[in-house]
C-alpha cells in the first residue's frame, strides 16, 4: 500500500501540498471536486488512514477521497436499493462484478478505488456520477 503523506494531524492538506503530493493526478483530483461541485467537501482525521476528504449532502457521504503520493484512494458504500440499480445499469456494465462482490457493512456495500491514472479514474467517476445522480 501507498505511503499515506498526510499522516501528520497538525498538517492538514492544502491545495499547494495536495498539487505537490498528488503530481500527476492533482488535475484528476480537480476534476473529481469539480464533478462533484454540489457536495459539501470537509476534511477529516483518522489514526488509521490520515487526513481524507469527505465529500457528503451534509448527512450521508457520497465519498472518501485518501491523497497518496502520486495516487489517490477513494472509498463509497452504496445502499442495498442503490446497489440494485447500478446493477441493471447497462452504462456501468464493467463495475457489475466489483458491485456483485462488495462486502456489506452497516453504511452499505463497500467499494474502493485506487487512481493513478486517467485509465483507473474512468469507472471511478462513472460509479460516482451515477450514485450521486440517485442522491
Amino acid at each position: 500500500m501507498n505511503k499515506r503523506p498526510f499522516a501528520d494531524k497538525l498538517i492538514k492538506p492544502t491545495e499547494d501540498s495536495l498539487n505537490r503530493i498528488l503530481g500527476k493526478v492533482y488535475a484528476i483530483y480537480l476534476e473529481l471536486n469539480e464533478r462533484t461541485f454540489g457536495f459539501k467537501k470537509s476534511w477529516r482525521f483518522s489514526p488509521s488512514s490520515g487526513w481524507m476528504q469527505k465529500v457528503h449532502d451534509g448527512k450521508k457521504a457520497l465519498y472518501y477521497l485518501i491523497p497518496l503520493n502520486d495516487s489517490f484512494s477513494v472509498s463509497l458504500a452504496v445502499q442495498e436499493k442503490e446497489k440494485m440499480r447500478l446493477l441493471a445499469d447497462q452504462a456501468i456494465l464493467p463495475m457489475h462484478e466489483q458491485l456483485k462482490n462488495s462486502k456489506r457493512y452497516s453504511e452499505g456495500y463497500a467499494l474502493r478505488f485506487s487512481v493513478d491514472n486517467l485509465h483507473s479514474f474512468l469507472p471511478c467517476i462513472n460509479l460516482i456520477n451515477k450514485l450521486a445522480a440517485m442522491r
